[in-house]
């Protein structure tokens, strides 16, 4: 998979993601008040993005290519040794326009209706500032990662990550949404900062989670000199 495929993945995931925040919560919708917020819409979400994520990485691991959908994850293969690191910056670049595009392409479609839902851009719940959002974001990456690569020396286990990195994201939305934003991923939050501007935090939803990727590619690496 090249870097021009995974950024139509991404272009294509976040897309879906303000068109969804869109048509639950934008003004105007049928589906408006139909699922109650904001849990009810975390869980819509969660469940939304998961499957996108299992979707698209079941066959990218059976045809040994990529579908990361998130620059942490991309570091993070790499530094577990299963990601080359001469396409990291490609991938990350790729992930980073293709949120931007995809966030764009909704504000252009849905106009003032995805303006309203703030193009779906992540924000902290109440009393919850830069420090403890990077805590929670950096924390869920580095569960997910680590969950990566107990996988990968477990053949038998390695079938089943696609959905259980699915359930991973959603649960880190559905859980951490009313928190830290439930994000774990920069890209998740790159483009709609950027198109609706709210990008007080945005450093935060960009470094946290490859932070959390670091910190599990170096218990990885500890683990495998002990063994």
């Amino acid at each position: 998979m090249t870097a021009v495929h995974e950024f139509a993945l991404t272009t294509g995931m976040l897309f879906t993601v303000v068109t969804a925040a869109r048509w639950m919560a934008g003004p105007g919708s049928p589906l408006s008040g139909l699922v109650p917020a904001p849990r009810g819409q975390l869980v819509v979400m969660g469940l939304l993005v998961g499957a996108v994520v299992t979707a698209v990485l079941g066959p990218s691991m059976r045809r040994e290519t990529a579908g990361h959908l998130n620059p942490a994850v991309s570091v993070g293969l790499w530094l577990l040794r299963v990601f080359p690191g001469k396409a990291v910056l490609p991938f990350v670049a790729a992930q980073l326009a293709g949120s931007l595009c995809g966030a764009a392409l909704a504000r252009l479609v849905w106009g003032d209706a995805a303006a309203a839902v703030g193009d779906a851009a992540l924000a902290p719940g109440p009393g919850w500032g830069a420090g403890p959002v990077f805590l929670a974001e950096a924390g869920s990456m580095t569960a997910m990662m680590l969950i990566v690569a107990w996988s990968g020396t477990r053949p038998a286990l390695l079938r089943l990550l696609p959905p259980v990195m699915g359930a991973c994201v959603a649960a880190v939305i559905v859980f951490l949404g009313p928190y830290s934003g439930g994000g774990g991923n920069p890209a998740r939050q790159f483009g709609p900062a950027l198109v609706s501007g709210t990008t007080g935090l945005l450093w935060v939803y960009l470094l946290a989670p490859v932070a959390g990727s670091l910190l599990a590619g170096a218990v990885s690496a500890l683990v495998r000199r002990r063994r």
